[in-house]
């Protein structure tokens, strides 16, 4: 440093001048680079992508010859980005030809692709919730899909892509439809004498709703009330109503969709 106090006018200019030198490249260097964003924006950001990637374990679904294996939601519980495509062509009609999932567009509306209609994402958080209730250890679940959109059963959930008749490897079909029957505005089907069980969304009031069906593939539907049934009703199990039935809900609207309904 210069003693301005001591040294001439012209020896103390020079010393200004090269304290300057000195401290303005000091400075510059502090300064961070043109384009550069500080730690913690950089870190909420990458955050944030994180976020939005976290997925749920993954699961194998099967149905007939085909199988794929996806998450079915993300950590948040909200159905998984392409699951409910994913999910949708594995339960499209046998009518159906199946898309490439690279080829398909990233539109909103009821269908994937011709024939394949896009399964409601809430009946895709649903069969998330059954896997997470039932998964055992680190190995992915396995679905056993058996039928889910149906363009020709008027009257059904299948037909509006609400609806998937399905079973879960390791687990007893009766387990499964308890613990769907515990899932407000739901649907849950059990067919003792057949190999899965059908879930449906419904709207939100709905509350929860169950039958029973004691039919043999191939034969008319035979509703029932408990299962298995006392002795005396064993042989005089109900045919299905000519009619698609109805039954009166809490909310005193009704539900129509060719089922018999015990609460």
């Amino acid at each position: 440093m210069c003693d301005t106090e001591a040294l001439p006018m012209h020896v103390v200019v020079r010393c200004l001048v090269a304290a300057a030198v000195i401290v303005v490249p000091a400075v510059a260097s502090a300064a961070p680079p043109a384009g550069h964003k500080p730690q913690r924006t950089a870190r909420v950001q990458k955050e944030k992508a994180e976020a939005k990637t976290c997925l749920k374990p993954v699961v194998e679904v099967v149905t007939g010859t085909e199988s794929a294996s996806f998450s079915l939601a993300k950590c948040d519980g909200m159905a998984a980005p392409q699951a409910v495509d994913q999910l949708s062509i594995l339960a499209r009609p046998s009518s159906a030809a199946k898309p490439k999932m690279d080829k398909l567009e990233k539109t909103k509306g009821p269908d994937v692709a011709p024939g394949v209609r896009r399964i409601d994402s809430r009946l895709v958080q649903r069969l998330e919730q059954a896997i997470e209730h039932f998964a055992k250890g680190s190995q992915a679940p396995r679905i056993q899909l058996v039928s889910g959109y149906r363009p020709k059963s008027a009257g059904s959930f299948h037909q509006s892509g609400r609806a998937l008749d399905f079973r879960i490897d390791g687990v007893t079909n009766e387990a499964l439809v308890a613990f769907c029957k515990t899932l407000p505005d739901t649907g849950c089907g059990y067919y003792p004498n057949s190999l899965f069980v059908h879930m449906d969304v419904r709207d939100a009031g709905a509350g929860h709703v169950a039958w029973i069906d004691a039919s043999r593939p191939g034969e008319a539907p035979r509703y029932v009330s408990s299962w298995p049934p006392p002795a005396s009703d064993a042989n005089k199990l109900p045919a299905l109503p000519s009619e698609p039935a109805e039954d009166t809900r809490a909310d005193g609207k009704r539900h129509k969709d060719g089922h018999v309904y015990y609460f």
